[in-house]
């Protein structure tokens, strides 16, 4: 699978990203491409991660993580 690269600038601002929104970079930049994606790409791929993306959410909000 393909898996991109990102660019070295952009590293700090996503750590720094992160860990004000208290998520691993990783999941921080999930939740920002998913955002950007157009709602019709794969339903139900898109259906499993806005429910994943929506207990992150909730978790974060009562717990701060």
């Amino acid at each position: 699978m393909y898996s991109p690269k990102i660019r070295e600038d952009l590293i700090p601002k996503v750590y720094r990203a992160a860990k004000g929104a208290k998520v691993a970079m990783t999941k921080w930049v999930n939740r920002v491409i998913e955002e950007a994606l157009p709602r019709d790409a794969e339903p139900t791929d898109q259906e499993t991660n806005e429910k994943d993306f929506r207990k992150e959410k909730r978790n974060h909000e009562r717990y701060g993580t």
